[in-house]
């Protein structure tokens, strides 16, 4: 039996900050940036669609309209609103639909091949996607081009595979307690702040000087982050990474195992990892595309809100959904368990969408945000639960033979020989 560590205590704390250290600068950097080229896309497809509406489609490359002026709230934009929001949901199909298949394959292929290579291809597709849209502002082309830049996204697993690429590395640094939760949701407080960022600072970048710098921003930001992207340490080392000996099918039923078969889970309750995973996609589904939406019902009336009053709502929005609620997470773990605080964030999200929904005067909008400041929280508490519904045999290995210490899991990168391994990174 092996009783000397894995890695020297000193060197194994170094890798783990160098860990969290870029998974915080990643995160911080692709939502400022995938933020900023989703406003620009949105506006731009508002934009574009008003003007052809009025016959003028020449001006589309210019500023954008003082969504306040009587004229921007004619009836006409009531239309261009209900068309952008159309074209709004086609970017999404055509971006999500492969992004699916792409996020499965980085589910089976990263417990063999690491983390790593799928946060660099994501941060790939998230450039060349970037690029396209520049590509579409600056010569003021058709938004059906739009579409170049969503397919590339969504072959190169859009922002989805990030996330499932960070759930691994996460599980692969965190112990086996409430701490992972925490952990998870430290990534929506990086990517809140990210967000909030862009949401503040794009308004009056369209505003002054166009579509197209902001989307340069963007696409700076997104080389930027690929090449930090090629140094962050890969968290599964060889050693711990699955045998890649087994044929594409043989994977994938290793993959579906867990919604199948109990031996994978903690006293073989499958249902409950099955209502899990649909609890997360419920919870996920209004998630995706509230912010194009939002736009689009911020643009209108009753509201006919400027770009620079869209950025200040929705970054306040962000602050108080992704960096607030980390801190209230928090608090409510010290006198309540997961699933009573999943239960509570999706009251939260109920009241506030039914509040925005309603609302007739800008400031429920604020109401509505501040009572919302629960309802991201199911994203990182549901995937916590899920991830210690997993059997401790399928987690965790003691090096030499198997071992278990009762109420004791730690990571690979601790002075112990634990060591997260067979674990599907979705998990």
């Amino acid at each position: 039996m092996e009783k000397s560590p894995l890695l020297p205590e000193n060197e194994a704390r170094r890798k783990t900050r160098r860990v969290h250290l870029s998974m915080c600068i990643i995160m911080l950097i692709h939502f400022v940036s995938t933020t900023i080229e989703s406003l620009v896309v949105s506006e731009y497809t508002y934009q574009y669609v008003s003007e052809n509406l009025q016959g003028n489609d020449s001006h589309v490359h210019l500023k954008s309209v003082d969504a306040s002026s009587n004229e921007n709230c004619s009836a006409h934009k009531t239309e261009a609103q209900h068309n952008s929001a159309e074209w709004n949901s086609y970017y999404v199909y055509v971006e999500y639909v492969p992004c699916l298949l792409v996020v499965v394959w980085a589910g089976i292929m990263s417990d063999y091949l690491g983390r790593k290579p799928f946060i660099i291809l994501t941060l790939l597709g998230t450039f060349l996607k970037t690029l396209a849209t520049l590509t579409v502002v600056q010569y003021s082309l058709d938004i059906k081009y739009i579409f170049v830049g969503c397919l590339l996204g969504g072959l190169t697993g859009s922002h989805y595979t990030l996330d499932l690429s960070f759930c691994g590395v996460v599980a692969d640094v965190s112990d086996y307690d409430k701490s992972r939760t925490f952990t998870l949701a430290l990534l929506h407080l990086y990517s809140g702040l990210g967000s909030a960022v862009a949401q503040m600072s794009t308004g009056y970048m369209i505003k002054d000087l166009g579509f197209a710098i902001p989307c340069l921003v963007s696409v700076s930001l997104c080389f930027l982050n690929f090449l930090v992207g090629l140094y962050i340490p890969e968290s599964l080392s060889n050693t711990n990474r699955k045998p890649n000996n087994d044929d594409f099918c043989e994977k994938l039923q290793r993959f579906f195992a867990f919604y199948t078969n109990s031996s994978n889970l903690r006293e073989g309750k499958v249902w409950q990892f099955v209502l899990c995973l649909l609890s997360l996609t419920l919870v996920t589904s209004p998630l995706t595309t509230r912010m194009n939406i939002d736009i689009m019902y911020l643009l209108g009336q009753p509201f006919c809100f400027t770009s620079e009053q869209i950025g200040w709502f929705n970054s306040a929005n962000n602050l108080v959904s992704l960096c607030v609620s980390v801190l209230v997470l928090k608090l409510l773990h010290l006198c309540m368990n997961d699933e009573i605080i999943t239960v509570l964030s999706c009251v939260s999200g109920i009241v506030c969408f039914a509040v925005e929904g309603f609302a007739s005067v800008w400031w429920m909008l604020y109401v509505a945000a501040g009572i919302g400041v629960l309802a991201v929280n199911p994203l990182p508490v549901v995937r916590g639960i899920m991830s210690r519904l997993v059997s401790e045999t399928r987690q965790a290995q003691y090096y030499g033979q198997q071992k278990k210490i009762p109420g004791k899991l730690t990571s690979p990168y601790r002075s112990d020989s634990w060591n997260i391994r067979n674990m599907p990174a979705h998990a």
